[in-house]
């Protein structure tokens, strides 16, 4: 979801660059990377030197690098993505990118942080609960057999309340995920959203000190915060949630499937198939989101975190559905294709993993493009992703 809240991140994007194609790269933005020093020990060109202004000496530099034995020259390419550009440029070459409107997200998380306010100072009201399940209805119908969900998903999430932005997103991912399990099944989705929204219900009822401390807890601490999904299912029935499927969600989403989570211990297919959905959703947005105490996991890294260490956790056949929803190259990642030309991934559809969306803002020589240009690499055999850019890592970029 983007709006109001989303920002410009810049990466600089690290290339070394053949001398006999410096010329090309002179009417982009690149700029020199490290100091060139020369055989003598003298800086030949500083750190920082735009290409741009080498153009009309081009020749002669290229000479005296060649003299000095260098024959690449290292340079950076500022690939700046700013996302509101983005989705305004998805929403006229792709509309399907963006299925959720930004007003109805952040009037969710507004309704999410109302409720769990009202819940600490005692004050919540059985309307209150309802309404906010009544907007896990609305979400679920907003987002049936979207495809781009991860891309808003990865937008969201560079918003402040962690919470309440968490319940949305696992909101929109249990019924996105129910959706691809189930294709059809609307209601199935829509007890998801419910769910997902109230799934953390009773942690208004955990003390903050516990709720965001950044170490590690006491096991007194632990103990007080494993109680929060009966405590959710306990507040959700109080106040006129009585589908089982929803307050299977709010009470067993910390079920593993192997056994061993809590609060009952179950496994297999023994915890239902809502709560299991819930399970993956759950951890995957926890992995990616940014909290006081950690910064955010790049989706790629969570998926091999939740695949590898953790795979016993899940339901395989609810991990696959994940996968093949955000695919090799998750949306949001910056990537650098065959020809050289770099830009951010937008979606993979399910078609084929290694052969997404993207929305290329860089061509092969550093250029930024006017307009950007969206390639669906399933359809463009010639091309295809060299490499997925670290671009959560702003000073050091190795290429």
């Amino acid at each position: 979801v983007m709006g109001e809240r989303t920002q410009s991140t810049e990466t600089k994007i690290r290339r070394d660059i053949p001398l006999g194609d410096l010329y090309n790269f002179c009417s982009g933005v690149a700029e020199v990377a490290d100091d060139i020093i020369g055989e003598s020990g003298g800086i030949l060109l500083p750190r920082g030197t735009p290409l741009s202004s080498l153009a009309a000496s081009i020749d002669k530099i290229e000479a005296k690098l060649r003299r000095s034995n260098i024959h690449v020259l290292p340079v950076v390419l500022p690939g700046t993505s700013d996302l509101k550009d983005l989705e305004d440029y998805l929403k006229v070459a792709d509309p399907a990118v963006v299925p959720l409107e930004p007003e109805l997200a952040r009037q969710t998380v507004s309704q999410v942080e109302d409720v769990f306010g009202r819940i600490k100072q005692g004050q919540c009201t059985t309307e209150d609960v309802r309404n906010l399940a009544d907007q896990g209805r609305t979400l679920a119908r907003r987002i049936s057999g979207a495809p781009q969900l991860m891309f808003c998903l990865g937008q969201v999430r560079n918003w402040d309340e962690y919470t309440s932005v968490h319940s949305l997103n696992v909101a929109l991912l249990s019924s996105f995920l129910a959706e691809r399990l189930y294709p059809g099944r609307t209601e199935l989705a829509e007890f998801m959203a419910i769910g997902g929204i109230l799934h953390d219900l009773g942690k208004a009822r955990v003390p903050l000190e516990v709720l965001n401390k950044p170490g590690k807890l006491t096991d007194g601490e632990f103990a007080v915060m494993k109680r929060h999904p009966e405590l959710g299912e306990e507040l959700a029935a109080s106040n006129g949630i009585t589908d089982r499927r929803s307050l299977e969600v709010i009470r067993r989403h910390h079920e593993r499937y192997n056994g061993g989570g809590y609060p009952d211990n179950m496994n297999g297919t023994a915890i239902s198939i809502e709560a299991r959905i819930a399970a993956v959703a759950d951890v995957f947005d926890a992995l990616t989101a940014k909290r006081v105490y950690k910064n955010p996991m790049p989706s790629r890294e969570a998926m091999s975190v939740m695949t590898g260490a953790m795979s016993t956790h899940f339901d395989p056949d609810v991990m696959r559905v994940l996968l093949l929803s955000i695919g090799i190259y998750p949306s949001g990642s910056l990537v650098e294709l065959s020809d050289g030309s770099v830009g951010t991934v937008v979606g993979a559809y399910g078609k084929d993993l290694v052969r997404p969306k993207v929305a290329i803002s860089l061509d092969r020589f550093g250029n930024r493009l006017t307009e950007k240009k969206l390639i669906d690499l399933s359809e463009e055999r010639e091309l295809f992703v060299k490499r997925a850019l670290p671009s959560d890592d702003k000073d050091k970029l190795a290429f």
